[in-house]
């Protein structure tokens, strides 16, 4: 998880299993905060359970630092008592020769049964050398900016009714088409995550964030219930670019989402006969249609025909 509605403030969730003191394991989770990238990895370490935390590692940037409260909650209800929790909390300022930040969370003997949550909870006291995103608390009502109420998951999410009707064809025709909806100043969204729906906002308003590969797909889903086009242009953007993403996965949504510059990119990205063999392995080849499998072979068959007029 990345940014929430708390200002200047962040969260990072591990949930980790079979911790048991053999040196065996370890989990990780990777976001953006305030726009600063950040991993968290737990591991297993001469008996010891101990945590590394990463802030802005990939930087080749030497000139700037960040001071933030870092947070740490661990809690497991299957410990040996009904219900464990435990805190850490330090300050710490991260630059180009300190970008790491590390120590033991617990000894052996205090995890045995080795399944339990870790949040790291990160605050920004401040930042130089780094322009920290855009923060928009959708929970509190901004006199001169929200207009409308929307209710997700027995929540309430301020919002203005015509910024939203300018980027979703959904939200134009609720508050100004003929729906008794429009007249009402809160209106009830069913079927939808609260958590997904900010998200969505984040990329309605001019906040900077930048898509990434953890919620991607939830971004498409929202983009598509709702006709924001726009947005699906950014995931399709986004799916273009990115090197990391299962091919197969990138066919399934291009494909459930009509995005054809995407899977115009797809299908010719695929130029031996091995990345069609390395794609049927993908855990994910089971979810592409016929039609799309249809049109791999057609690009097989125009590579082959290639590789023998190459030959001659």
């Amino acid at each position: 998880m990345g940014s929430n509605q708390e200002e200047n403030c962040g969260f990072i969730k591990v949930s980790t299993e079979n911790f048991n003191g053999n040196d065996v394991k370890s989990t990780s989770s990777s976001v953006k905060i305030l726009n600063i990238p950040w991993k968290f990895t737990v591991s297993e370490e001469n008996k010891k359970l101990k945590f590394e935390l990463l802030c802005n590692d990939k930087s080749a940037n030497t000139i700037w630092n960040c001071h933030w409260d870092v947070e740490i909650t661990m809690n497991s209800s299957n410990w040996k008592a009904e219900k464990f929790e435990k805190n850490r909390n330090y300050q710490k300022v991260f630059d180009f020769t300190n970008k790491s930040f590390g120590g033991v969370l617990f000894e052996e003997k205090e995890y045995q049964n080795g399944k339990f949550e870790i949040q790291v909870r990160l605050k920004m006291m401040r930042v130089y050398g780094h322009r920290k995103r855009k923060i928009i608390n959708y929970s509190i009502e901004h006199p001169r900016f929200s207009n409308g109420i929307l209710v997700i998951e027995n929540r309430e999410i301020h919002v203005n009714k015509q910024i939203l009707a300018m980027h979703s064809k959904f939200f134009y025709a609720l508050f100004f088409g003929e729906f008794n909806d429009k007249e009402k100043k809160i209106t009830e969204i069913r079927d939808v995550s609260y958590d997904e729906f900010l998200i969505f906002l984040d990329f309605i308003h001019p906040t900077g964030r930048k898509i990434e590969e953890e919620f991607v797909e939830d971004l498409l889903k929202l983009a598509d219930l709702f006709l924001a086009d726009r947005i699906l242009d950014y995931c399709e953007e986004f799916l273009i670019k990115t090197e990391t993403m299962d091919m197969a996965k990138k066919l399934v949504w291009s494909e459930r989402y009509s995005l054809s510059a995407s899977m115009n990119h797809c299908l010719k990205s695929f130029k031996t006969m091995d990345m069609f063999i390395q794609l049927k392995k993908s855990e994910y080849y089971q979810e592409i249609s016929d039609d799309v499998k249809s049109s791999l072979l057609e690009r097989a068959f125009q590579l082959h025909k290639l590789r023998n007029f190459q030959s001659l």
